[in-house]
């Protein structure tokens, strides 16, 4: 594994290289998927139903359902999809403020919620809602460069939405939670991503790493390059160690919901580790029998007993000491405010936890 010790060139890590133009890119983030919703537009608005446009002066609220793959306004059959956005400011759904326009899409029976907007728009909704806002802006900067860049490498049009708006992709809250600094990270940054052989890096992040970084390979099963173990930077964020007293009936119940029954859970043991001290294969054993998790059953039960990371070992039968919050995978949002508060440029802190990838600036027009 990497050291610290070794990072005294981190500055020539990331190299910045010159503009390439590029479309501002559109960004279909899904919200939610609701059996009905409610869509507040406080003034004039427009919008289109399976491509066929309108406009109406009016405030209106759309109270939607769907029946099958229609949806379904004020009891009439509408089409399959709604898009909604305001002639000027935001629009409102589920008491949250967002940019951009919502579509509404039916499936199965389900309203699907996705706002689509402008990716610097998007990001000043990510970035505030991943890091605090009063933390130093080279974090900052950082975190919006990496969020620029997963969300460029998430851009999919064959598929319904890009990202979610939870901590499964990453975190997004609309303009509620948008921050004059946090802005700023956004606007300094604007058009920066960073690049691995030509092709947008896979800047996964996390909360705190526990002391390790993970590999890829050994989270996911596919190795890349840049997102290897190695030794974290010290930092003191309040999830670096934690202990947990697992429920036994909590544990039993997740346990069964997957389809494994142990009976009244008496005990877990870690069987395995892999290179970065995170638990690869668990067993648990009960008044029924037993059973042995490995790989990602053995990550969604521990995600699903409470547990902040697979970076732990067990000080009792079921009493968990344990170390980060998240994968471990990429850059540590609380490593990287530690390498701020050390001086670190954001240049610095990206190159550190993605080395040998480049900072590019692509030149951002009008949105497509």
């Amino acid at each position: 594994m990497r050291q610290l010790a070794l990072r005294g060139c981190v500055a020539a890590a990331v190299v910045f290289l010159g503009s390439l133009a590029l479309a501002q890119p559109l960004v279909r983030v899904l919200l939610a998927e609701r059996g009905a919703v409610e869509v507040v537009l406080d003034g004039p608005h427009r919008g289109a139903i399976d491509g066929r446009a309108f406009a109406t002066p009016f405030a209106l609220t759309w109270p939607v359902t769907a029946i099958g793959d229609r949806l379904v306004v004020d009891g009439h059959e509408i089409g399959r999809q709604l898009e909604l956005a305001p002639d000027q400011g935001e629009v409102r759904w589920d008491g949250v403020r967002y940019r951009g326009r919502l579509r509404l899409v039916a499936r199965a029976g389900s309203v699907i919620v996705i706002n689509v907007v402008g990716l610097e728009d998007y990001l000043r909704g990510v970035v505030p809602a991943e890091m605090q806002a009063t933390w130093p802006l080279e974090a900052l900067r950082a975190q919006a460069v990496a969020a620029r860049t997963y969300t460029l490498a998430k851009l999919s049009p064959n598929a319904p939405y890009d990202v979610c708006a939870t901590s499964d992709c990453q975190m997004y809250r609309g303009i509620d939670v948008e921050h004059p600094r946090t802005d700023q990270a956004v606007s300094d940054t604007v058009g920066e991503v960073l690049t691995y052989r030509g092709a947008y890096a896979r800047t996964y992040y996390h909360a705190d790493s526990g002391g390790v970084i993970a590999s890829s390979a050994e989270v996911w099963g596919g190795s890349i390059p840049y997102l290897s173990a190695f030794q974290d930077v010290a930092s003191d964020g309040p999830h670096r160690h934690w202990n947990v007293q697992l429920e036994p009936a909590l544990v039993a119940r997740h346990l069964a919901a997957a389809g494994y029954t142990v009976g009244n859970v008496r005990q877990v043991r870690v069987l395995a580790t892999s290179e970065s001290g995170r638990v690869q294969r668990l067993e648990v054993t009960g008044s029924a029998g037993r059973v042995v998790l490995e790989g990602l059953d053995a990550r969604t039960q521990v995600r699903a007993w409470g547990l902040k990371s697979t970076r732990f070992r067990m000080a009792g039968d079921l009493l968990v000491r344990g170390e980060g919050w998240g994968h471990g995978v990429g850059m540590s949002q609380y490593g990287a405010r530690a390498l701020a508060l050390a001086g670190y440029s954001y240049g610095q802190v990206l190159g550190f936890y993605y080395p040998d990838t480049q900072l590019q600036r692509i030149a951002l027009v009008a949105e497509r």
